[in-house]
């Protein structure tokens, strides 16, 4: 088992996973970080299931990264809660595998319990692990069934777990994490990375794909977009203008029953706005990068803009049941979707964009584009160097 990352001490962990716990102090968040566990621990299963099924399906090893991460995360939260400390837990959790593996108790020094210590006592154990790998699933099941003996509706209720009930829960996640040819110490590193790309301790833009390109090339830093209703041969198009200039083909919603998709252009600027990258407005300005032959063609190309618009299709039709997103607030839009873009994105300049870059473009957009299907017109505002994107009345045009 090979440790890809620095041993990683549960406290620094600890730590790094609460600046990301949204969830409340009360019952109701409670039972939620409950339920996200059991969760976790079932699409863990679910997915192994799928992986024997389906060839196509991604390898355990990847999605037992992914999911025994979130459990830990979840688990970490539920330590937290019922006053104890992941070094606690750790502390215990080694006793506890001592005893289960018949190793020798080892004198440790007082220093901080880290995830490779724990990891260390696995190392040349794996193919002698006590049970086979469904058995020590189906473990974990088991006891993840404990956190729901007891309904509580106020915190004074809340049954309190002991620390020997998640020592025995983080002792299962290790083995686990060895059955699949994993650390403990890889899977909380992966965890910390991802955490901090959804919600980061410091927000700070990346620098804009075209920082260093030659200036005709670059996207203007703060431009305006008008987008006027017309009727034409009796139907409602949109068409979008640029200093007095049409851009691209004027647009309908190109479905029987209406939904204002006209409008979604304005996603793409929500994306020039938050990430510094569109493809298809560089095509509709013509400001593709041509002196490079490598980006002209693999950023900028064909390819790139069918994959955006497959984005903000994908997502746009994801949006229908949600209202829009009118209710979703920062930091809240779902995971499951966020990853799905960033596994579409893998191999073009935005993959570089974390998380919340990606929930801030989607979130703004779908503001935007609210508002202008209530305005029917408008003009959008976009400035690369603020981030923004903002809708202004017809008459606000040329204000910039």
């Amino acid at each position: 088992m090979i440790q890809k990352a620095p041993p990683i001490a549960l406290s620094k962990y600890e730590t790094a996973a609460s600046r990301t716990d949204q969830f409340e102090e009360d019952p109701i968040s409670i039972d939620h970080l409950r339920y996200g566990f059991f969760g976790e621990v079932g699409s863990l299963l679910a997915a192994v299931k799928k992986y024997k099924r389906d060839t196509a399906a991604p390898s355990e090893r990847e999605s037992a990264e992914e999911e025994l991460g979130d459990a830990l995360w979840y688990l970490t939260a539920l330590i937290r809660r019922d006053g104890f400390t992941l070094e606690e837990v750790g502390e215990a959790t080694i006793q506890e595998l001592q005893r289960e593996l018949h190793v020798n108790g080892v004198t440790r020094t007082g220093a901080d319990t880290t995830f490779a210590e724990i990891d260390g006592l696995l190392a040349f154990q794996s193919k002698h692990l006590p049970e086979p790998k469904d058995v020590m699933l189906y473990r974990l099941a088991s006891q993840t069934s404990v956190l729901f003996q007891k309904h509580s509706t106020t915190l004074a209720e809340l049954k309190k777990m002991p620390v020997s009930a998640y020592a025995q829960l983080l002792g299962t996640l290790s083995m686990l994490a060895a059955k699949f040819h994993l650390s403990l110490n890889h899977i909380a590193s992966w965890n910390m990375e991802k955490t901090q790309s959804r919600w980061p301790e410091e927000a700070r833009y990346i620098p804009l794909f075209d920082a260093k390109s030659p200036t005709f090339e670059q996207l203007p830093r703060i431009f305006e977009i008008k987008f006027v209703q017309r009727q034409i041969r009796g139907k409602v198009f949109v068409v979008q203008r640029l200093n007095g200039v049409n851009l691209g083909d004027p647009l309908t919603d190109n479905r029987t029953e209406g939904d204002h998709y006209r409008y979604h252009d304005v996603f793409h600027l929500a994306y020039l706005a938050h990430l510094g990258w569109s493809p298809v407005m560089r095509g509709l300005l013509k400001l593709k990068r041509k002196s490079d032959p490598d980006l002209d063609e693999n950023q900028d190309g064909a390819r790139a803009m069918i994959i955006e618009e497959g984005i903000a299709t994908w997502i746009f039709n994801h949006a229908r049941s949600r209202r829009n997103f009118v209710d979703v607030k920062v930091g809240k839009l779902e995971y499951s979707l966020l990853k799905q873009i960033k596994s579409t994105v893998a191999g073009y300049e935005v993959d570089q964009c974390p998380l919340w870059q990606w929930e801030l473009a989607i979130l703004e957009g779908f503001r935007v584009f609210r508002e202008l299907t209530e305005m029917k017109e408008g003009v959008v505002r976009v400035n690369l160097d603020a981030h923004t994107i903002s809708l202004l009345p017809l008459s606000a045009e040329g204000t910039v």
